[in-house]
């Protein structure tokens, strides 16, 4: 096994594990073990947005577990409420996500 195949064993086993770090929540009606960070939400407003409210909501998705696709300013139903995309990152397979209730882009 190469050490790409290593970390993404160890996301799946430990990271994004509900037993260990990651919560269930539903997701374009799809149910899906994420990692919900709002630290981090209030360190990338207070380091990029200079403190400026950015978003309801920050979490960690695999993409590969996502069956819907994620865009910028998109639509999405997040435990039943309508939320938006306010950014969407990509790194190593795995999304950072920040939800907002408005759509602030569009």
């Amino acid at each position: 096994m190469g050490f790409k195949e290593q970390i993404n064993k160890d996301l799946d086993q430990t990271f994004f594990n509900i037993d260990e770090f990651a919560e269930e929540h539903i997701i374009n009606g799809q149910k899906i073990s994420i990692v919900v960070d709002n630290d981090r939400l209030e360190e990338r407003s207070k380091k990029e947005y200079d403190g400026l409210y950015v978003g309801e909501l920050l979490f960690f998705v695999p993409k590969s577990r996502l069956s819907a696709k994620l865009k910028q300013d998109g639509p999405v139903i997040f435990d039943g409420k309508q939320m938006y995309v306010f950014s969407l990152r990509e790194d190593n397979g795995v999304y950072e996500v920040i939800l907002n209730q408005n759509l602030v882009g569009g």
